[in-house]
């Protein structure tokens, strides 16, 4: 067994954790300080309170969301993680999958989180709920480019 199998581990299981029950406090125990964040549709995030303010649009938005960890691999400090992730959207059920690229550090803190998924299916998804486009305005997520502008502190 190498020294990071037990590192993995631990980030799994507080991953898992993390998104059964997901909240702004569980993230800010995983994320490093200097983390990083990229993921689609969302804005990227440097700096655990960058990280946490992306946890809680999403969460504005999705506010039933869970994920549920399907499979995982490590290798020193990069672990995938393939993730389904369940919500309700405009009052209907949403679930895609997403891989998580994560850089984690010896205390089994996220340092960059890399997420990857096909969003084509989740827009078209969101065009076809009207009564999910003011919550989607409100949460800061989208659209992007002028909303974030006006969410800068």
């Amino acid at each position: 067994m190498s020294e990071w199998a037990p590192i993995h581990e631990r980030v799994v299981a507080a991953f898992a954790e993390a998104w059964r029950e997901p909240g702004p406090e569980v993230w800010q125990d995983l994320f490093t300080e200097r983390v990083e964040l990229v993921q689609p549709l969302l804005g990227g995030a440097r700096g655990r309170p960058q990280a946490v303010a992306e946890v809680r649009r999403l969460l504005a938005f999705l506010p039933d969301a869970t994920g549920e960890v399907l499979d995982w691999a490590g290798a020193e400090d990069v672990m995938f993680i393939d993730l389904r992730i369940t919500g309700t959207v405009g009052g209907k059920p949403l679930s895609f999958r997403t891989l998580d690229k994560l850089r984690i550090d010896r205390t089994a803190r996220i340092v960059r989180r890399d997420a990857f998924f096909d969003s084509v299916p989740l827009m078209l998804t969101l065009a076809c709920r009207p009564s999910a486009w003011l919550p989607w305005w409100r949460s800061g997520i989208g659209p992007l480019a002028s909303r974030r502008r006006l969410l800068r502190n």
